[in-house]
């Protein structure tokens, strides 16, 4: 596991070090606190050659850390208390913390119990065939509270169970069951408890959103509100080019409408007209006017009618 920096230091080295976190809290608008507790420091290293291009990760003495954040000249900057973690280290980032956290979760990797961790999350066992054969890990499957039978040769859940809550401890037993069924629950990496930006604090929990589900809420809010904005009339910079179009559109399907003569819509005016007389005439049978040759026609056909 990984160390922090050894005891036996000189006064000048630990002013040095005090000094030189310091200035990494001055320069970086980020600041936070991990948990490196059951860490592996080989992990550490190859996380922190991945994060390097965002994130600087420094491990010392929680005394040390404490001394820098208290002579750092950021407002409220003494609010990241080191003593949120087991064992604390500083991360430096230009990053904001939502993103940060984010980033950090990515670099993350599974990896099978051994008993004695802390569960990450509710550690839960699927139904299904386990390929287990039947022997002693049936009897330990039952105990923990599983519903199994033993069906063509081997053990199948028949009803998927939690066998460890979030936070509890896993036993020796559960880190077997585990590793029998192939779930590995703990995670390696990076642990951010806490981080600060701009005189604010943020947590974990505040920090661990869907950031796509974020995203897809912030536009669909803000495609109700320009709506809204645009319905209500509000004219603003965003607005302004809807309404006005809007606005124009009304206007010249009115002027269209009520047979305006105007320069822009007499075209469409006189076909509007055109088409309403069309519809009109369909609607109603009126009989065209006699012509004189139908009248001179008609007075013959008459008299002929009538010498007869």
């Amino acid at each position: 596991m990984v160390q922090p920096t050894p005891k036996n230091l000189s006064r000048e080295q630990k002013e040095q070090i005090v000094e030189e976190l310091g200035t990494q809290i001055e320069e970086n608008p980020v600041i936070g606190i991990l948990d490196m507790d059951q860490l592996p420091s080989k992990q550490l290293q190859q996380i922190k050659k991945e994060m390097k291009e965002f994130a600087n990760v420094r491990m010392e003495r929680k005394t040390l850390m404490n001394l820098a954040l208290e002579n750092a000249g950021k407002k409220d900057i003494t609010t990241l208390n080191p003593d949120e973690a087991v064992q604390p280290a500083f991360i430096f980032s230009n990053k904001d913390p939502f993103q940060l956290y984010s980033l950090i979760q990515r670099n993350k990797t599974s990896a099978a119990a051994q008993g004695g961790e802390e569960a990450p999350s509710d550690i839960e066992i699927p139904d299904g065939d386990t390929g287990i054969g039947p022997g002693p890990m049936l009897g330990k499957l039952q105990g923990a509270g599983l519903q199994v039978q033993v069906d063509d040769g081997t053990i199948h859940v028949q009803k998927p169970g939690v066998i460890v809550e979030k936070g509890d401890t896993i036993t020796e037993d559960d880190a077997e069951i585990l590793n029998q069924v192939g779930i590995e629950p703990l995670e390696i990496g990076l642990t951010l408890k806490i981080a600060y930006s701009e005189g604010e604090i943020f947590t974990a929990e505040e920090l661990d959103i869907d950031t796509e589900q974020y995203r897809t809420d912030i536009e669909a809010a803000a495609g109700t509100a320009f709506n809204l904005a645009v319905n209500a009339g509000i004219v603003n910079k965003t607005t302004a080019p809807s309404i006005v179009g809007q606005a124009s559109k009304k206007a010249r399907n009115l002027a269209i409408s009520q047979g305006l003569p105007e320069k822009e819509t007499i075209e469409e005016t006189i076909s509007y007209a055109a088409s309403n007389a069309k519809g009109v005439n369909s609607q109603i049978d009126i009989k065209e006017p006699e012509t004189e040759e139908e009248d001179e026609e008609e007075e013959e056909n008459e008299e002929e009618t009538s010498e007869e």
